[in-house]
């Protein structure tokens, strides 16, 4: 199961904490995703869309995310936003130019079989961009399950057919920032070519 809500929040507890979020950082936070927007082109799926800070940026979003009152507050601002999971994504194959996963990928148990439906949604030529927490952010969230470094986001996306790979650090582009700070991140930009990878690595 992909867990974005934490074991230890409620439904509605996780709602409002985001809420309660969004509005504290809404400016920083437009300001940091501008480098995501300038990356993506065409239709691109927000993978734990939350409160729909993503949803409202981008034009030509879909959003899906496991909390109820997640996906019924994007739908009720006229965001496009499903219920559902990273597992088991309702989306045709070859249907997204690219894919959003921001502070998605430390929750999930079954990173694999996520990226199988990844890879099976995303076009030829897709894009990912991907966000996960420093050690202190990691550490700071007990329904994390695995800490992502940079080396082993790039070697796993690599794994998964993934090429084009940039990474960087922020808001304070070191590493280190993430031992200390609870909100500095990892963010990668990869691409994949799907006509290069074998059948069964498809499926």
């Amino acid at each position: 199961m992909q867990i974005s809500t934490g074991a230890y929040l409620g439904q509605s507890e996780y709602f409002r904490y985001l809420q309660k979020r969004g509005r504290g950082l809404r400016l920083l936070r437009r300001i940091l995703m501008s480098p995501i927007l300038r990356f993506f082109q065409g239709r691109v799926l927000d993978i734990g869309a939350g409160i729909g800070e993503f949803l409202e940026a981008y034009s030509d979003a879909v959003g899906i995310d496991i909390n109820r009152d997640c996906v019924e507050h994007c739908i009720s601002k006229g965001l496009n936003c499903l219920q559902a999971d990273a597992y088991h994504l309702p989306f045709s194959a070859d249907f997204f130019d690219g894919i959003l996963l921001n502070n998605i990928l430390e929750h999930l148990d079954r990173p694999e079989e996520a990226f199988a439906e990844i890879r099976r949604v995303l076009k030829h030529k897709g894009s990912i961009c991907i966000e996960v927490p420093g050690r202190k952010g990691y550490d700071y969230d007990r329904t994390h399950v695995r800490f992502w470094g940079k080396d082993e986001t790039i070697s796993f996306l690599r794994e998964n057919g993934f090429h084009d790979i940039s990474s960087g650090y922020f808001p304070v582009p070191c590493a280190w920032a993430g031992d200390i700070l609870t909100h500095n991140k990892l963010r990668v930009f990869a691409r994949i070519e799907k006509e290069d990878m074998p059948e069964q690595v498809l499926r």
